[in-house]
């Protein structure tokens, strides 16, 4: 009977219960650590993806911006070049010819309804939109005629 009093019986379960608080201890250090990996993690992707679509901007913008010069660079000199040194040998290309359209872009950049955006140099833009703003313009006149 004295075996089952010996002190040195109680103390295993103190062990063991201080082995199991080491266990759950490295298991919530090791949970909390994961959560914030994370947290840290997606915080750094969703700044990632906030800086490239910044940079996709600033690069559409300054492609737009490039086209916009472009064109100013090349109206003023469309435009000198266009008026005729010699009248009398223009006049029977005119005659012949329709009074020259404005382009595409020169149509949609002069229209209040249209602001031009990143995309507009892409294929078929343009052209989509001098169709919209041509059906527009038809629609407020007939409109108005009713």
């Amino acid at each position: 009977m004295s075996k089952l009093h010996n002190p040195a019986h109680s103390q295993p379960p103190a062990l063991q219960r201080s082995d199991e608080n080491w266990v759950m201890t490295a298991v919530v250090v090791f949970l909390v650590a994961s959560m914030v990996l994370l947290g840290v993690g997606y915080q750094y992707l969703k700044y990632s993806k906030q800086q490239e679509q910044s940079r996709q901007e600033r690069q559409t913008y300054q492609r737009y911006n490039d086209y916009l010069q472009s064109t100013q660079e090349t109206a003023p000199t469309a435009k000198n070049e266009s008026e005729p040194v010699d009248m009398a040998a223009s006049e029977p290309v005119a005659q012949t010819a329709s009074p020259a359209e404005p382009s595409m872009a020169e149509k949609l950049l002069n229209h209040p309804a249209v602001t031009p955006g990143p995309g507009f140099n892409a294929p078929g833009v343009q052209q989509t939109g001098v169709t919209i703003i041509d059906a527009m313009d038809h629609a407020q006149t007939t409109g108005r005629q009713r």
